[in-house]
């Protein structure tokens, strides 16, 4: 997706995503679009600056909801791309991946709130001005994780996917850093919505693939979905399947509908015994 002198993406284990149904505001300020998602796999959010003596920018990536990281991008600097796959707090940081959503079909979490960014992975570009200056201490916040559980109803409309972190792990920070300064010029936004392709292609927003035949073997587990998450997208292609066969059957019936013929009315006079009638 671009928006003026951006463009971002994602890259999934060195693959760049697919992306279905991109869309603009009429700012100018805002793209969106849809991504596949594979448990287990980890990603990436690139964005390019495609000017050299471009702006002065801070980008911030947010998944789920939570902020992972901030990267800078200075006008005198040669890169022009910048990237974030780690969610970075102090001095440790977790890589970024697709993982399944816990789900339970326990009553008790009937009603828990759902985050309503959950299944959006947000890259924020704000202008300013930087300055140089020793990094403060101040609190740390937990690398977090989606440790909750949702109850299946809850989020069956949403996605069965979230973004997990991989191992923690240490990394170097230094004293001094750049700090930004924002200017008055609004942030450009750019919004990745992640669900499994399979609901995608059930939902019409990515096309569905040619259909092959597979052979099951018998007794073999290995060909069946055991996951909730595969569960879930199965039932939804089966209730789209569903929905489209209605359709057709609904037209079908009503162009096979009997057409009422509509008859004119013949006035009729009394025959009166003895009455002579003309025959001729």
């Amino acid at each position: 997706m671009r928006l003026g002198d951006f463009s971002a993406y994602i890259v999934v284990e060195g693959e760049e995503s697919k992306e279905y149904e991109v869309t603009v505001d009429s700012g100018g300020t805002q793209a969106t679009c849809w991504i596949g998602s594979e448990a287990g796999k980890k990603f990436s959010v690139m964005w390019r600056r495609h000017s050299i003596n471009g702006p002065a920018s801070r980008g911030e990536v947010t998944v789920d909801g939570v902020g992972c990281c901030c990267i800078n991008l200075l006008p005198r600097d040669n890169e022009v791309t910048a990237s974030c796959s780690r969610m970075v707090r102090g001095t440790t940081q977790r890589d970024l991946m697709f993982c399944d959503l816990q789900l339970s079909d326990d009553d008790a979490l009937v009603g828990k709130s759902v985050s309503s960014y959950l299944g959006e992975i947000t890259l924020r570009i704000w202008f300013g001005t930087f300055h140089w200056q020793r990094r403060r201490q101040g609190t740390i916040l937990p690398l977090t994780s989606h440790a909750n559980t949702y109850h299946e109803k809850s989020v069956k409309k949403l996605t069965t996917h979230c973004v997990g972190f991989g191992p923690e792990r240490e990394r170097e920070v230094r004293p001094m850093h750049w700090k930004m300064s924002p200017n008055q010029d609004p942030p450009l936004n750019f919004i990745f919505k992640y669900r499994p392709i399979g609901i995608l292609q059930a939902n019409g927003v990515a096309p569905r693939p040619a259909p092959a035949i597979v052979t099951a073997v018998p007794g073999d587990p290995s060909g069946t979905q055991n996951s909730l998450s595969g569960v879930l997208e199965r039932i939804a292609l089966l209730e789209n399947e569903l929905k489209r066969l209605r359709n057709e059957v609904s037209d079908e019936s009503a162009d096979r509908k009997p057409k009422r013929i509509k008859r004119e009315c013949v006035e009729k006079h009394p025959i009166i015994h003895g009455e002579i009638i003309d025959l001729t």
